[in-house]
């Protein structure tokens, strides 16, 4: 070990729970999390030798390290992974079964809609509904901020008119 380097086991104590949570975010399960973050500090730890203190911190080398397992989890896995874990993850309220499963189908129409959105429009409503300002979701997307609001909000027509359209086709067959 270099003395201008902290020693490996300093780094993981410091850093394991805010990549976990970072990772937790992404994925949306502790399983696929701890998985993730598991094969983070392993590979951190194989490279350690490698690391550059003055060319980096820690914390943007284990998060650019965090970054690409997370992506290459979604690469393994697909955007049809992803949504059935947010459909499953829906939340849940135990006070009221029957609203309950109205809320879980109306969820389940909704997440069908969006899958049938470009992929550009269903990253910027993802981006945006993760947090995301729209200045910082253009700079992800690789757009200006006011290209990713068009998207975003082309998106949204999208939904409210599939939406709305599906209740028509819903009252026409009850009439």
């Amino acid at each position: 070990m270099r003395a201008d380097r902290p020693s490996f086991e300093d780094v993981y104590r410091d850093y394991l729970g805010r990549i976990y949570a970072y990772v937790r975010a992404q994925v949306g399960s502790s399983a696929d999390a701890e998985d993730i973050t598991a094969q983070v500090f392993m590979n951190a730890y194989q490279a350690y030798d490698r690391f550059e203190p003055r060319m980096s911190t820690p914390a943007a080398w284990l998060f650019r390290i965090a970054r690409n397992a997370t992506l290459d989890h979604f690469r393994a896995h697909g955007r049809r992974e992803r949504l059935r874990r947010t459909i499953e993850q829906q939340p849940v309220h135990a006070e009221d079964p029957a609203g309950m499963a109205e809320d879980r189908m109306q969820y389940r129409a909704l997440l069908a809609h969006v899958a049938h959105l470009s992929e550009r429009q269903r990253d910027a409503i993802s981006l945006r509904h993760s947090g995301l300002s729209f200045e910082e979701v253009g700079t992800l997307m690789s757009c200006s901020e006011d290209a990713a609001k068009m998207l975003y909000h082309r998106a949204l027509k999208a939904l409210r008119d599939a939406v709305a359209g599906e209740a028509r086709m819903s009252d026409a067959q009850h009439e």
